[in-house]
């Protein structure tokens, strides 16, 4: 009889060993593809809805699920290509302006005032071939990385292909798994689904209304094509760390470069005070409200999501800290119940 029970503790420990060995190698070898496989989570629960209604029209789900999963795949890169050629063509235009900068007559000045002789125009053209050179070495970088970026392409393709076919199966399997009350299911699952529709939603309102004051901006200031560079600036407030400032920072800077300090400084402390201060006030409280999470810790999910995770840490920062004080708060009522039983 002992000897069977130290067998069953003996195969316990091997199985759990075993297990968390394995659980780790797996995970190893899905790091390298974890923000396709996060982003192809996310867009498959955004996009199931169209999906399933696209699946009544085509009747059948596999031609249904490959055609959404490519319309998805085509929509999310478009924009993307949409913005960076817009802002290389930008940011070209802007270094030939730069380049024909005359520092002359400062140089004279500082070198009368400090009595050395003092040439700015060496050290703002040593400065800008750095830049140059800092720019070249980007765009080199990105070159060779296009091969793993049509590789994360097709992974997130695939990925959110079976996602729309076995995705329904692979959540009722988790809700069966999960060691938790039937109640406390039904408040995580919809917690988790309030975080990412009005994260989502947060983030398109924002940029429009980003790119639509960017706009209004522009014209004031005498920016051409305003309406144009507004839809540039809404894609681009959609990307982290791009933002609508590449748009109307360089568009400020020429004015200022040409002469025009009025409607230069005008359109840099409008971009600055009001275009950037958007979305810091009105992306937390968007998603706040209906997520049910407070602005600052809406605004600390962001970002630390996109330090962690990348672009899709914009939706997996905030659910992240949402399922965290969904878990406590069912700890927390557990806790309740407990001390209720006791009195």
């Amino acid at each position: 009889m002992r000897n069977n029970l130290d067998i069953q503790h003996h195969s316990k420990y091997f199985f759990t060993g075993s297990f968390i060995i394995i659980l780790g190698l797996a995970l190893y070898l899905l790091y390298p593809y974890s923000a396709s496989i996060a982003a192809s989570i996310l867009l498959a629960y955004i996009f199931y809805p169209v999906y399933r209604r696209f699946k009544v029209i085509v009747r059948n789900r596999y031609v249904a699920a490959f055609s959404i999963a490519l319309f998805i795949v085509i929509i999310t890169s478009i924009p993307v290509l949409f913005v960076a050629n817009a802002i290389v063509n930008e940011s070209v235009q802007f270094f030939y302006q730069v380049r024909e900068i005359d520092l002359s007559d400062a140089s004279n000045t500082i070198s009368k005032y400090f009595g050395q002789n003092i040439d700015l125009n060496f050290y703002f053209k040593d400065i800008l071939n750095n830049l140059s050179i800092s720019l070249m070495q980007g765009a080199s970088n990105f070159i060779l990385a296009l091969p793993q970026k049509i590789l994360d392409l097709f992974v997130m393709l695939f990925v959110t292909f079976y996602l729309f076919l076995d995705g329904k199966y692979l959540i009722h399997r988790i809700s069966d798994a999960l060691p938790l009350k039937a109640e406390y299911k039904e408040s995580l699952f919809r917690r988790f689904s309030d975080v990412i529709f009005a994260t989502v939603y947060g983030v398109i309102i924002t940029a429009i209304i980003q790119g639509s004051v960017g706009a209004l901006g522009l014209w004031i200031f005498g920016i051409s094509s305003p309406i144009l560079w507004g839809l540039v600036m809404i894609i681009a407030a959609m990307v982290p760390f791009v933002g609508p400032a590449f748009i109307w920072f360089p568009a400020a800077m020429s004015k200022l470069l040409a002469g025009d300090n009025v409607n230069g400084f005008g359109l840099l402390f409008y971009g600055l005070l009001i275009v950037s201060t958007i979305d810091n006030i009105v992306r937390p409280k968007i998603i706040g409200s209906r997520g049910k999470m407070h602005p600052a810790l809406v605004l600390l999910g962001v970002l630390g999501g996109l330090k962690v995770f990348g672009l899709v840490g914009i939706v997996f920062g905030p659910l992240v800290l949402a399922i965290t004080t969904v878990f406590l708060e069912f700890y927390l009522s557990e806790k309740h119940d407990i001390k209720s039983k006791a009195y």
